[in-house]
């Protein structure tokens, strides 16, 4: 019982800090609530973090699991999340937000991705994906006045629901066609074609939370509705905890069919026999479709939000290439740490880059639009200097994590015979690379206008008591790609 809450200790201290926070919600006058409570989740985070130290590589009771790469992928969603914590922080109380129940609501989502990402039985899964899932809708809608959060978080809720639904009648098909919801359950005789279409459907409904197209008709619109930090924390922590499932399922569904003994350590190299082309092809087919859209689409944008919204969809493209490396058509061999490095620097890089935009977009975010950010990098630097470093990670510039996940991602596509697919995916990152340099640029060129939106002297005079954490988390964010870079051992497993 002992070994089971220390399993499970990094996501406890996570729960708890939410519950503190919405408990301790009411009993603090309103203008105190942005001042403490987003410490409190900061405390516990740093308790979480801690705890992974002690996280044993195991299965608990077949449920979830614990290797080193979902101890990184973890440590990626917390850092994450105190980025999300820290902007929120900045933007709540800039706006004077009377509630403090977003910082509780936000720590249970952070709790929902980590259990996403160790799960291995599928209505595990489901409840974590649940439990991600609710308070981001309140997030996103978190500004109650506001069309474009309305808007958001109705399609949101909406097409999740319908994606949730899918994804439980696929858990379904699998248990009929196996009499199990773990993972590798074993196929009953005359039941793969049943087998086949719930994967599928489970599938689907990953593909859907982490963005990728062609179920990505959400993102640009959700995105944009949310505010500023909270689209950052979605960008990075629900696409963690996506990607991560879709990883295990992935390994999980070519065991399965090959009638291998079941695997839950991502850190293993596993090889399957038989592997199956028309998965390859959804995979070719994701792939490309999230770097095309994404790619393009995201060049015609003005909006910040939207742009990373596009980004969001095209590095889901990068990252499911990961998929099929270091040979699946050829060898039946998987090993995916090219795949969750590229997933943990892209969290990082997006959550720190949009976590220093709320910090200079102005109150209700009216101001992150590229023009109307021109030159705030200029009146602060430390934050700005801190967003430029993350999105050269998002462009793929050296000395930047970015850089070194691109480059060991397409390699890898390389040696497994998709040259093409590589060369494709490395000239639409050039591509993308034009958006992810004027951002930076027109944070670092001479302003146009000092004027504050609205007239409003709130988002010109910072409030420095709501800016400490913001500005240590985007640092941390910045150092943690640069150190990642320099020693990739600490986050490439395999």
């Amino acid at each position: 019982m002992l070994s089971n809450l220390v399993f499970l200790l990094p996501v406890i201290f996570v729960v708890l800090g939410g519950m503190v926070a919405l408990a301790a919600e009411p009993f603090l006058r309103d203008e105190n609530k942005h001042k403490v409570l987003p410490w409190v989740a900061a405390f516990f985070i740093a308790l979480s973090v801690a705890a992974l130290y002690y996280a044993k590589t195991e299965a608990l009771l077949n449920l979830y699991a614990m290797d080193p790469v979902r101890r990184v992928l973890c440590a990626a969603i917390l850092l994450c999340g105190f980025l999300g914590i820290s902007g929120l922080q900045w933007t709540l109380g800039r706006e004077q937000f009377k509630g403090g129940e977003a910082y509780g609501l936000m720590m249970l989502a952070t709790s929902g991705a980590m259990l996403m990402t160790q799960a291995i039985d599928f209505v595990a899964l489901f409840i974590a994906m649940e439990l991600t899932s609710f308070p981001i809708y309140a997030l996103v809608g978190i500004r109650r006045k506001d069309v474009n959060a309305n808007e958001g978080v109705f399609k949101y809720f909406v097409s999740g629901a319908v994606f949730s639904a899918i994804f439980l009648y696929g858990v379904a098909l699998i248990y009929g066609a196996t009499g199990s919801t773990h993972f590798c359950g074993h196929v009953l005789e005359g039941r793969m074609a049943i087998y086949s279409i719930g994967m599928l459907f489970v599938i689907a409904g990953l593909l859907f939370k982490a963005g990728a197209a062609p179920l990505h008709f959400w993102v640009a619109d959700v995105y944009t509705g949310a505010s500023v930090a909270v689209t950052g924390f979605m960008a990075a922590v629900v696409k963690v905890g996506a990607l991560a499932a879709l990883g295990t399922v992935w390994v999980s569904v070519l065991v399965t069919r090959s009638g291998a003994e079941a695997v839950w350590n991502l850190a293993e190299k596993v090889t399957v026999a038989n592997p199956s082309k028309p998965l390859f092809y959804v995979v070719l087919v994701v792939a490309l479709l999230s770097m095309v859209i994404g790619a393009f689409s995201g060049l015609a944008q003005k909006s910040v939000r939207r742009i990373l919204a596009f980004s969001a969809v095209m590095n889901a493209g990068f990252i499911v290439i990961g998929l099929l490396v270091p040979n699946y058509l050829g060898k039946g061999e998987i090993q995916m740490g090219p795949m969750f490095y590229f997933l943990i620097t892209y969290a990082i890089a997006s959550a720190g880059a949009l976590t220093g935009i709320a910090y200079m977009s102005g109150k209700d975010d009216c101001k992150e639009n590229l023009e109307d950010l021109q030159g705030a990098g200029r009146r602060r630097p430390f934050v700005a200097l801190g967003v430029a470093v993350c999105l050269a990670s998002l462009a793929g510039l050296p000395p930047v994590a970015g850089f070194l996940a691109k480059f060991t991602l397409f390699t890898e596509a390389f040696n497994a015979d998709l040259g093409w697919l590589a060369a494709i995916g490395f000239g639409l990152s050039l591509v993308a690379a034009v958006y992810y340099l004027r951002i930076a640029y027109v944070l670092f060129a001479p302003a146009k206008d000092d004027k504050c939106c609205g007239g409003d002297h709130i988002c010109c005079k910072a409030n420095y008591v709501y800016v400490y954490l913001l500005r240590f988390a985007v640092a941390v964010s910045a150092i943690a790609l640069l150190v990642i870079s320099a020693r990739p051992a600490l986050a490439l497993i395999g």
